[in-house]
């Protein structure tokens, strides 16, 4: 998860035409794509504009449902989870950035005329605010990312103190 994290400000700051990111990174964009391309379609009975939202929309729903179930399970994976909420924000804030300047190769091929945030902020009269939207959500979703190992990291360092608390108390219980 760090390594992923550690790569994503590097490789997914700016859109790019070649879009050229490390093997990793392009694992995790490719599940994401499915996901977002998943949410066209199941948002698609709403209507235009939740049908081209639902991609993203959906892109970041289904881990943050992810966290919220482990977290009302207690179980440790709520924190992945919430590292890879980050991980979709800051997949679909590039994305959003690229909505002005139309950089991104797309999977409909040269046609820039699929592009979600281009006619979602060309709709509502804020394509030029493209890039604040898409940074906003970059750092918001690197912050997620880097709370999500965080709280990882500090919950495992928690539980391994108790279990060698609980250890030293079995062994010499008269102390």
């Amino acid at each position: 998860m760090l390594y992923i994290l550690v790569l994503l400000p590097m490789h997914l700051y700016t859109p790019t035409r070649t879009f050229d990111l490390p093997n990793l990174l392009w694992l995790t964009h490719l599940i994401l794509l499915y996901i977002h391309e998943a949410g066209h379609l199941i948002f698609s009975i709403f209507g235009r504009t939740i049908s081209i939202v639902g991609g993203s929309l959906n892109q970041i729903l289904i881990p943050a449902i992810w966290f919220v179930v482990a977290k009302r399970e207690q179980s440790l994976l709520s924190h992945v989870a919430v590292f890879f909420t980050g991980v979709s924000i800051v997949d679909v804030s590039i994305y959003v950035k690229d909505a002005g300047m139309l950089q991104l190769p797309l999977i409909g091929g040269l046609s820039k005329s699929h592009h979600d945030w281009a006619n979602l902020l060309n709709d509502w009269g804020l394509i030029e605010y493209g890039y604040l939207f898409g940074e906003i959500m970059f750092w918001t979703g690197m912050f997620l990312g880097c709370y999500g190992i965080y709280s990882g990291v500090k919950n495992i360092i928690d539980l391994y103190r108790l279990s060698s608390s609980e250890e030293h108390t079995l062994r010499h219980p008269f102390q």
